[in-house]
């Protein structure tokens, strides 16, 4: 009877401590989030580079080819940033903010010099503080085959309790379709009414795989290197080719009941 009460008590501790855990991680990639959120609201829209200054790491590590390395260039590039007019009726700047544990990611548009330009930024941090950063930004072209903008659609994260099951899925799928290029899987994965947001993607399933098909070898992922996810969110940072360059893409998909309903993505040529 001892060892019973003794089993069930450890039962007991071990899943509350599991449940703490657990707490601890949402309420860290919480607070991220708010980091970022206000980095862009305080710094990034209204020029606070006090804030900047407290929230970006001595050693903080740059990874965007248009800004000098380390924290000292970034804050350069915050305050340069100051000095360009501003538009006069903006359209709001921040959309998809997608976290998990120190990682955050941001999808959003700005304009600059009279363009629409959308981009993805990837943010990890450390206690508090932005320590690493990556990203990609590619214009808004005028038309799209899907007749979608490259921002627009659903933003609200929803199903947390999808997050580890969608990141799985979503794993096998860029390992088997992209990286083993084994396109006739297509459907395992893809919903037949597939909302295509990257502007070279008709829509649908069919629309994908055409795409595939047609570029062959010219569309190439050689590695991931990391997948986020949030709720029906899961955002993948991989590197590859393009039209025989190297290329770092940055894909947003959404999924619903097992499956991708929804793709978003930006892509960065590398040097």
């Amino acid at each position: 009877m001892a060892a019973l009460l003794y089993a069930a008590v450890l039962r007991i501790v071990s899943c509350s401590s599991a449940i703490s855990k657990q707490t601890l991680i949402m309420q860290n990639t919480d607070y991220n989030k708010s980091i970022i959120r206000d980095f862009y609201r305080r710094t990034v829209a209204n020029g606070d580079l006090d804030y900047a200054e407290q929230i970006i790491a001595d050693d903080y590590i740059q990874h965007s080819l248009m800004v000098k390395p380390g924290k000292a260039g970034l804050l350069e590039a915050l305050k340069a940033m100051q000095q360009i007019p501003k538009p006069p009726a903006s359209a709001k700047p921040f959309m998809r903010l997608i976290a998990e544990d120190e990682y955050v990611v941001t999808n959003l548009r700005f304009e600059f010099g009279g363009k629409q330009m959308v981009v993805v930024d990837l943010f990890r941090l450390r206690s508090g503080q932005v320590i690493e950063h990556w990203d990609a930004v590619q214009q808004q072209p005028e038309t799209t085959l899907n007749g979608h903008s490259m921002m627009d659609g659903t933003v609200e994260i929803e199903a947390i309790e999808a997050t580890e099951a969608n990141k799985k899925f979503v794993e096998v799928f860029c390992q088997r379709v992209l990286i083993e290029r084994n396109i006739e899987t297509l459907s395992d994965y893809v919903t037949s009414d597939l909302i295509q947001h990257k502007p070279e993607i008709a829509n649908g399933r069919d629309g994908l795989w055409q795409y595939l098909h047609q570029k062959g070898g010219d569309f190439a992922i050689h590695k991931v290197l990391q997948i986020i996810g949030e709720g029906q969110f899961v955002v993948v940072q991989s590197e590859g080719q393009l039209d025989q360059k190297p290329v770092t893409f940055y894909d947003v998909f959404r999924l619903i009941q097992g499956k991708i309903v929804e793709q978003w993505g930006v892509q960065q040529l590398m040097p």
